[in-house]
Parts: C-alpha cells; structure tokens; sequence
C-alpha cells in the first residue's frame, strides 16, 4: 500500500451565481493551475418555491473553448443552447458539452433541490474551435 499524506487543505470560496451559491475550490490563488481541469463547482441548493423553477438556475450564458462535464446528485437539470439542444439530466446522470468554437446555454433546475458538481476542462488547442455538441 502506497503511504500518502495531506499536504495542503485548501477550502473552497463561495460565491453568489444568479440565485445560486456555488461552492469553487479551483481555481484557486492557493494552487498552481491544474489543467486541463479550469474550473470546478458544486451547488447544493433549495430553490425558492415562489419561483418558477424556469426562471430559476443558471439563464442564458456563452461558453467556449472548453468542456463542462455535470455530475448531478439530487435533483435535475433541464439543459437548453444555442444549438436547439433540450435535455434533461436526472439525479445520477451525467452531462458533457464540448463548447468548441462557442455556444449559449441556460441549465434550470427540474426540482427544487439540486445538488450538481461540475468539472470543466480545458480542450486541446486543436479542438477549441470545433463545432459544440
């Protein structure tokens, strides 16, 4: 068995998106740049119930270059973008954009718990403008 030791803890900040509260440990002034992993959120969170759960989440917003991939643990997604794509991903499921050259999405919540993490990943030079999917 291989030993190993802790030998940093570095907490996450959290910080108000839309009306969620995200929790982001990278990236992070406290460690060097780990790519090809760029960002890391984890939301756990109850939606308000005086508003639609349409209007909840995360609206409208542009992506590119590289490729979230959402864990969902309670809950749901409802994904829509800019390329007419709908899906839904259901507490257990997983999801994976490659934003490639650019694209506009929107995730919602499917009920009023959600706790989702989401890893995105810096793409290859050679494939950041290929077409999203």
């Amino acid at each position: 068995m291989n030993n190993r030791s802790i030998h940093q803890i570095i907490p996450a900040r959290q910080f108000n998106m839309g009306d969620l509260k995200v929790r982001q440990p990278l990236p992070s002034l406290h460690l060097d740049y780990l790519d090809p992993f760029i960002l890391l959120h984890h939301v756990h969170t109850v939606f308000d119930d005086d508003i639609p759960l349409r209007l909840s989440g995360v609206g409208p917003h542009p992506h590119r270059g590289f490729s979230p991939v959402t864990f969902v643990f309670k809950g749901g997604t409802h994904h829509r973008d800019s390329r007419e794509n709908k899906e839904k991903v259901s507490e257990g499921g997983t999801q994976w954009m490659h934003a490639g050259m650019g694209i506009v999405h929107s995730e919602r919540p499917l009920e009023h718990e959600m706790e989702i993490v989401q890893l995105s990943n810096n793409n290859p030079a050679k494939n950041k403008k290929d077409q999203p999917f």
